[in-house]
């Protein structure tokens, strides 16, 4: 049995540091305290840009190490570790564990082992993905669910299918690094002096490192065979995990990944990520509004010409058809999802798009010229902003990114059926208030973008 620490090494001040940080709608910015991640004093020694990106629940994320192209590069070429311990993560313990999980997801969890990992999208009663993410299976009645909003939808499910079990946010206790990239194993063999081949994707064990209890599981979102390691973080040696591994790893050309590079991956991979390419489906259209206040500025916001609700989308719009199970039995979200499969499935699919080369010069040619300009695009991609473009044919492009491995412009884009691989489309750039529109062309093209590597067999 695999059992989480409790929060009990906490100092009582930090709990209350980390629960007003949550606090975006209530408190103001003065009052809501920022700290760095548990590898936060390793990180500071090579973080060049001395920025850090406040990305959530109070965590401050170093910005760019080196460079970020070529941060981008070694994910694809040898390895990186990035930081993502700001990714909450709630705990579910109890008689109505098992119970409470499997009703909360469209994926049949009857079956899940002990160390193993399911992705799991949750979804509203219109069949709407409303939060996703992993969930780890500790023991027969615990389970590990990672993902931002993770403790308050889950409360609500508890509500609503009248389980008993005990919820409770461990985010602080324990880090999430990502060891990414080809040779990743290797980093982590020489980190720990054993060998990791024979566990497959989507498991995990727990293994003592630097004399500390860590969880390490092969997972990603990356494409590329990748680790996580989720350290405890009570004997206040999580840094220096990350500084080991920035040491082992030189010798198989590791680069730490910045906040910078860290969504191009997501990208390249062809994997939604919530704000980027979907609004989360939680909640009224008016508190949607104000959680966008947070991603967009008030001038944008208020020059929306959509419906907040086009940005809503069933798991089977952002490519994850295949964790429904109808079969299952009874599920929040069930009929919704039903009624969708029975008219054919949505009305559009994510697919990919590349963009024109030739357009992306001329839209930056266009900003050294006496006249008014669309807006640049910021490189790599626009950060965690709310960016929805229209595509003019049909549909939206989203999660836009220069890819320095692939060597062009792409996005995800949400496009109705009836368009195919290899079909000409063009994308709305700018637009918002007093704003000149440029028409970009783009190829559409099938996910991913990059071959998948992370399932493979490394026992062979």
């Amino acid at each position: 049995m695999l059992r989480l620490a409790s929060m009990e090494w906490l100092m009582p001040d930090f709990r209350e540091q980390y629960e007003k940080a949550q606090q975006l709608g209530k408190l103001a910015f003065v009052e809501r305290p920022y700290f760095g991640s548990p590898a936060a004093p390793a990180q500071a020694e090579t973080n060049a840009s001395q920025i850090w990106g406040h990305i959530n629940a109070g965590y401050l994320v170093a910005y760019e190490y080196t460079r970020w192209w070529k941060e981008s590069q070694a994910l694809r070429q040898t390895a990186v570790i990035g930081d993502w311990s700001w990714l909450n993560k709630t705990r579910v313990r109890g008689r109505d564990a098992a119970r409470l999980m499997n009703y909360a997801t469209v994926k049949d969890l009857s079956k899940q082992q002990i160390g193993q990992i399911v992705y799991t999208p949750m979804v509203n009663e219109a069949g709407k993905v409303a939060i996703e993410g992993l969930t780890l299976k500790l023991a027969e009645d615990e389970y590990l669910f990672t993902q931002s909003a993770g403790l308050k939808w889950l409360e609500f499910l508890r509500e609503r299918s009248g389980t008993k079990v005990e919820l409770e946010d461990v985010t602080p206790d324990y880090t999430c690094y990502a060891l990414q990239g080809p040779r990743s194993t290797d980093v982590l063999e020489a980190l720990t002096g054993e060998s990791w081949r024979e566990m497959r994707f989507s498991r995990f064990r727990k293994a003592q490192i630097l004399g500390t209890e860590t969880i390490v599981a092969r997972q990603g979102v990356t494409g590329e065979v990748g680790y996580e390691f989720l350290m405890r973080t009570d004997t206040g040696r999580a840094h220096e995990l990350w500084r080991k591994l920035r040491e082992v790893g030189k010798d198989f050309g590791l680069r730490e990944l910045g906040l910078k590079a860290q969504l191009i991956g997501h990208t390249e991979t062809g994997i939604a990520t919530v704000i980027r390419d979907f609004l989360p489906a939680r909640g009224s259209p008016e508190g949607l509004r104000r959680m966008m206040r947070h991603w967009m500025s008030p001038e944008e916001l208020a020059a929306i010409d959509w419906d907040i609700g086009e940005q809503l989308c069933s798991p089977a719009e952002l490519g994850w058809a295949y964790t429904i199970n109808l079969g299952k039995g009874d599920f929040h979200g069930r009929d919704a999802l039903s009624r969708e499969a029975d008219a054919g499935g949505p009305k559009r699919r994510l697919m990919g798009l590349e963009w024109s080369s030739e357009d992306m010069a001329e839209l930056y040619a266009a900003q050294f010229r006496d006249a008014p300009a669309p807006p640049p695009p910021d490189l790599p991609y626009g950060q965690f902003r709310v960016l929805f473009l229209k595509v003019l044919q049909g549909g939206w492009a989203s999660g836009y990114a220069y890819s320095p491995t692939l060597r062009r412009m792409i996005s995800l884009a949400r496009l109705d059926r009836a368009l195919q691989p290899g079909d000409k489309v063009q994308v709305q750039w700018g637009g918002f208030s007093d704003e000149p529109v440029a028409r970009i062309g783009a190829k559409v093209v099938a996910l991913p973008f990059i071959k998948q590597e992370r399932s493979k067999n490394l026992a062979c």
